[in-house]
C-alpha cells in the first residue's frame, strides 16, 4: 500500500507537467500504429487486476511488450522530445514488467499500468487534438478510481484528487464545447454532465468510485462519437 501511494505521488507530478490540451502533432504512422496496438491490452490489464484474471492478465502482458519491442524496432529519425517520450514509456514498462515479475502488490500493479497508458497518450502522434483530451479523461478516470479505492489520510492524495478533478474538468470543457455543435454530440454531453460536475463535488470515496465508473461508461461512449473505437 504505501508503495502504492508512493508510485501515485510521483506519477502525479510527473502527469501534471503535461497539459490537458494537446495541439496536434504530425503523425508519423509507424510510432502510431505501435503504440495504438497497446491501447487495448493496457487496458484490459487494469480490468483483469480488477477480476483477479491471472492467465489473462499474463496474456495481455505478453502482448504488450511484442507491442513495445515493435515500437522500440521501429523508433527512427525521431526528435529529441519523441525519444524522451518513448524513454518514459520504456522505463514505465520496465516499471510495470518488475511488478508483474514480483506479483505482490496489486494496487502497485495496477496504478503503474495507468502511468504507462498516460505516457502512451503523451508519446502518442495524433492528427486531432480532442484524441489525446479524450484518451486523457480516460486515464484520469482510472487514476480517480485507484486514489478512492485504496484511500489515504496523506495530503499529497487530497492534493493529486483535487489537481486531477480539475484536470478532467479542464478536459471535459473542451471536449463537451466541441461536442455540443451537433444534435447527437449535445444529447450525450447532457447525460455525462451530470456525473462530471457530481465527480467534482464529491469527497465519499465510495461516491466517488460510483461516479468514475459512470464517467469511464460515458467515455466509452465519447469515444464511438469521435469513431476513436
Amino acid at each position: 500500500m504505501i508503495r502504492m501511494i508512493v508510485w501515485m505521488m510521483v506519477c502525479g507530478l510527473a502527469a501534471a507537467l503535461s497539459p490537458p490540451l494537446w495541439a496536434a502533432p504530425v503523425a508519423d504512422r509507424d510510432m502510431l500504429s505501435a503504440i495504438k496496438s497497446m491501447e487495448s491490452p493496457a487496458e484490459d490489464m487494469f480490468d483483469a487486476i480488477a477480476g483477479k484474471d491471472m492467465q489473462q492478465l499474463n496474456r495481455l502482458f505478453d502482448a504488450l511488450a511484442a507491442s513495445m519491442a515493435t515500437l522500440n524496432r521501429s523508433r527512427t529519425d525521431l526528435s529529441d522530445e519523441q525519444e524522451r517520450n518513448i524513454a518514459m514509456l520504456n522505463s514505465w514498462f520496465d516499471i510495470v514488467a518488475l511488478e508483474m515479475q514480483e506479483m505482490d502488490d496489486f494496487p502497485a500493479l495496477a496504478s503503474a499500468i495507468n502511468q504507462f497508458t498516460a505516457q502512451m497518450i503523451i508519446s502518442m502522434p495524433a492528427e486531432h487534438a480532442y484524441e489525446k483530451n479524450v484518451a486523457w479523461m480516460d486515464y484520469l478516470g482510472r487514476e480517480l478510481l485507484l486514489l478512492n479505492q485504496y484511500p489515504s489520510d496523506s495530503s499529497n492524495r487530497t492534493a493529486l484528487q483535487r489537481a486531477r478533478k480539475r484536470d478532467l474538468q479542464a478536459n471535459w470543457l473542451e471536449i463537451s464545447a466541441m461536442m455540443n455543435t451537433t444534435p447527437q454530440g449535445a444529447q450525450l454531453v447532457a447525460k455525462a454532465d451530470p456525473v462530471i460536475h457530481g465527480l467534482m463535488a464529491e469527497s465519499s470515496a465510495v461516491k466517488m468510485m460510483v461516479l468514475v465508473r459512470s464517467e469511464l461508461e460515458w467515455v466509452d461512449q465519447i469515444e464511438h462519437y469521435f469513431h476513436m473505437d
